[in-house]
């Protein structure tokens, strides 16, 4: 017997839906057959609220998703508890957490209790929080960019994520930010808008060169990071291989 997925259930018969949505806290380690951790429902129109305030994966070997994406979604996830989440070593990793687009109204948060954000030696992953289709149809359709509050966010950890280009599929600010530590994420371009009144900047424990090819919405944004580079750090002056 092998695990590939925690499947989702519905009984038209009974009304019932069995989403794991009363599941407060989930580790899933060493796993090789896993390539899902959740599979949604299909055709199923509604939203659904989770109760996970933790979560942990390592070592899941084939895994493309935590939550499996689906075309359309069919349903809307929110994950207003959610604290904790933390995921390593799952090399063929695409994505975590689509949005959908009851998660993308303007001024709603999706994760509004999110404190800390730890992802490691990913490398196939490509995006923690993208949107699904109809969520990007709607955030498209929108006169100004839309952008998604993550108020309780303090610590962000990504470590060896090279195909990593965002974290989420529209603007993120994080007011309440106090550390952001990178190492290895040469495709990330853009940190969070962590600009709240007069709180001190926000330590980046990154490599120079990274820091130094960022790209903000505005010059302001950068002022609020303080960014502390690696004592051993040597300039890159090439990368990639010398013709001859």
């Amino acid at each position: 017997m092998s695990i590939t997925a925690i499947a989702s259930t519905y009984r038209e018969d009974l009304g019932f839906c069995k989403e794991w949505l009363g599941l407060e806290w989930c580790r899933i380690e060493r796993c090789p057959r896993v390539d899902s951790v959740f599979t949604p429902l299909r055709n199923f129109d509604s939203a659904f609220t989770h109760m996970m305030r933790t979560f942990w994966a390592s070592q899941l070997l084939k895994a493309r998703y935590i939550w499996e994406w689906t075309e359309p979604s069919g349903y809307g996830r929110e994950f207003p508890n959610l604290t904790f989440l933390h995921l390593d070593r799952c090399p063929r990793l695409v994505i975590v957490l689509p949005l959908s687009r009851q998660e993308t109204k303007p001024l709603l948060s999706p994760l509004s209790q999110l404190e800390t954000l730890e992802i490691t030696w990913c490398g196939d992953l490509r995006e923690v929080f993208p949107l699904d289709t109809e969520a990007k149809r709607y955030a498209e359709g929108q006169p100004q960019p839309v952008t998604l509050d993550f108020p309780s966010l303090k610590r962000i950890h990504l470590h060896e994520l090279p195909r990593l280009h965002r974290i989420c599929g529209v603007r993120m600010t994080a007011p309440s930010l106090e550390t952001v530590k990178i190492r290895g994420c040469w495709s990330l371009t853009r940190l969070p808008d962590a600009s709240r009144g007069d709180k001190q900047a926000v330590e980046c424990d990154c490599e120079k060169e990274w820091w130094d090819r960022l790209e903000w919405d505005d010059g302001s944004q950068a002022s609020r990071y303080k960014p502390i580079h690696p004592r051993y750090y040597k300039k890159t002056l090439l990368r990639g291989s010398v013709l001859r």
